[in-house]
């Protein structure tokens, strides 16, 4: 077997295809290395979702001329000297390998100036190939320019998604540094529209700029130290939910990550108080010794590893659960509150701890996402110790159970297939008997009786003809007097954009309006009176689970709900003419179900009749 030892173009080629996933890669990359050099003022400049062009200016301390060509190397970065800088990471952008990889894929320029040089200096690189630095008047600062991304990799290329799905990533990335970043200027336009603007003057006007005003009301802002580890930010009040996860930011050490431990401590601080498929708000921020954070075991710097997860998972648990309780405690926490309450007479104090308190809630439920977390380690109030005294083997007993389990629901599916097609041969010659307790319609066919839900059996008709118009795109559309105005943020915005055609062939007519804004003008008239806000909620509560996007998908739910509030109900008196046309649709299928799977009809047969009266035995 030989050996090659490849060249620069190759490997740099094959770093490239771990560090520029994708454009917001290169965004991400360059935008930390201005943030590292001391920047204040960062503009981002992109055209046709990254992919033509790239541009990030910053004001920062610059590259000096002698250290321009060295910058493009593999291997190369002003962050770490020694073994021991690997240890102790307090940079967002450390790697070695980030230019000359972002070069070998692209056609790149470097513009610099320190403060301490009198005239600028460039670079040139086009798919590797480095070119002679020449002089160039500049601002103090940097300034580097990617063109043509992939460009020589056209497998790299092909997989790259539509322009608006790769803008709306780098939005997204963008938005976090804003939120990250908040003494920091921000400027980011696309195709020419300025997407973001802050301007580096704290914290809540950052949440403004990303959020919007309204979500500073709807957030507690908390400052707490528990155990060492600072804990800022803004977290959602109790009423204030999103129906998916991508309203969740958390910074470590002013790194943006997406770690377990931090997740799971939030959303068992809130579970007492969210409804299924609902998710709190928050965007927190976690400083603690960098000599306890690994930030360097995820091939983009997304997640990071702690020395002590149980130490982490308590104080960010802790201190939410004692915010969202209203305890005495968080008055020390609430810095929105704490000098107001504080201001206040004890009665005050009392009524902030009584109305927290008194707010619903659910059983607590913890759950663990992170296979490092050693759950057994933290201790709840009224928890009762495990016990190791199960001696036996009951991996046997789970087996033999599980498969009893099965055959049960053969012979059951078996009989039930059996009654249903014994019941249809038997409805031929059904008749309507009467009508007991306003809620059930009696037939008999001489030989036995049934009984069916009126309300169930209605709700049955109308979700299946409305299915069938759906199906036939026979749907008629209503326009809305005032159209509804939907925000949404950029992952939400990414989905919907690629989902348009199929809503507007449902009668939902939607069309972007703005920045992150979708402009509902009409839909159908079958569900003229939905909650358009709540719709659109269900649709968007879990983005990585409606990637395969149909119509069943979409409205299967809510025809169900619309054929369940039109249908008769309990206690209505029925006519002639609507029991005849429920006779001639059960006679058709008596084994139906309502469509959230309740039973439309029961049968009772003449032989249990005669047994109640002990005709037989």
């Amino acid at each position: 077997m030989k050996i090659n030892l490849l060249n620069s173009k190759i490997y740099n080629r094959i770093a490239a295809g771990e560090v520029v996933e994708r454009p917001f890669s290169v965004v991400k990359e360059l935008v930390e290395n201005s943030i590292d050099a001391g920047a204040k003022n960062i503009e981002i400049e992109i055209e046709n979702g990254g992919i033509s062009l790239i541009k990030i200016s910053d004001d920062g301390f610059g590259i000096e001329k002698s250290e321009l060509k060295k910058a493009l190397l593999p291997h190369a970065t002003s962050k770490i000297a020694t073994l021991k800088d690997l240890d102790n990471i307090t940079s967002l952008g450390f790697r070695g390998e980030a230019l000359a990889s972002i070069a070998s894929v692209s056609k790149i320029s470097i513009l610099s100036k320190p403060q301490e040089q009198e005239m600028g200096a460039t670079i040139y690189a086009d798919g590797g190939e480095i070119s002679a630095i020449t002089d160039e008047p500049t601002t103090n600062g940097t300034i580097i320019t990617v063109k043509n991304l992939f460009y020589n990799t056209p497998v790299r290329e092909k997989f790259l998604r539509s322009e608006k799905s790769e803008e709306s990533e780098i939005s997204s990335t963008v938005a976090r540094f804003i939120l990250g970043n908040p003494t920091i200027s921000f400027k980011y336009t696309a195709d020419g529209k300025v997407v973001y603007q802050s301007f580096g003057d704290g914290f809540d006007s950052a949440i403004a700029c990303v959020y919007g005003v309204k979500t500073i009301d709807d957030c507690f802002l908390v400052n707490a130290n528990k155990n060492g580890i600072q804990i800022d930010g803004y977290v959602a009040k109790h009423h204030f939910s999103k129906g998916n996860r991508s309203y969740q930011t958390a910074f470590i050490n002013g790194r943006f990550v997406q770690n377990q431990t931090v997740a799971s401590a939030i959303s068992n601080a809130y579970a007492p108080y969210m409804m299924k498929r609902q998710y709190p708000f928050y965007v927190l921020r976690i400083t603690l010794p960098s000599e306890i954070v690994d930030v360097n075991v995820h091939p983009n710097k997304l997640d990071v590893r702690f020395a002590n997860n149980q130490i982490v998972y308590g104080a960010i648990y802790s201190v939410i659960s004692k915010v969202l309780d209203g305890s005495s405690e968080a008055l020390n926490i609430i810095v929105n509150n704490h000098n107001e309450i504080k201001q206040n007479n004890n009665e005050n104090i009392s009524d902030y701890v009584k109305h927290n308190t008194q707010l619903p809630k659910k059983p607590l439920t913890v759950s663990f996402h992170d296979s490092e977390f050693k759950a057994s380690s933290i201790k709840f109030e009224d928890e009762k110790p495990l016990t190791n005294d199960c001696a036996i083997d009951i991996f046997a007993e789970n087996k033999l159970f599980l498969e009893n389990l099965e055959k049960q629901k053969e012979e059951l599916k078996k009989a039930e297939q059996k009654i249903e097609q014994s019941t249809l041969t038997s409805l031929k010659e059904i008749r309507y008997v009467g009508q007991a307790l306003n809620c059930y319609l009696i037939f008999e066919d001489g030989e036995d009786l049934y009984f069916a839900d009126q309300h169930a059996a209605h709700e049955r008709i109308l979700f299946d003809k409305l299915c069938d118009g759906v199906k036939n795109m026979q749907i008629d559309c209503q326009p809305l007097l005032i159209p509804y105005v939907l925000n949404v943020n950029n992952a939400e915005y990414d989905f919907l954009l690629s989902k348009m055609e199929v809503l507007n062939k449902l009668g939902i007519e939607i069309s972007e309006f703005g920045t992150n804004a979708f402009k509902v003008s009409a839909i159908p008239t079958f569900l003229v009176n939905m909650d358009i806000k709540a719709f659109f909620d269900d649709v968007l509560s879990d983005l990585n689970q409606l990637k395969t996007f149909t119509v069943n998908d979409l409205l299967v739910d809510k025809l169900a709900q619309k054929a369940c509030k039109s249908a008769i109900k309990a206690g209505d008196k029925l006519s002639q003419l609507e029991i005849d046309a429920l006779l001639i649709k059960l006679k058709e299928n008596i084994g139906i179900k309502c469509p959230h799977g309740r039973p439309v009809v029961i049968k009772i047969t003449k032989m249990e009749i005669d047994k109640w009266f002990k005709r037989i035995v």
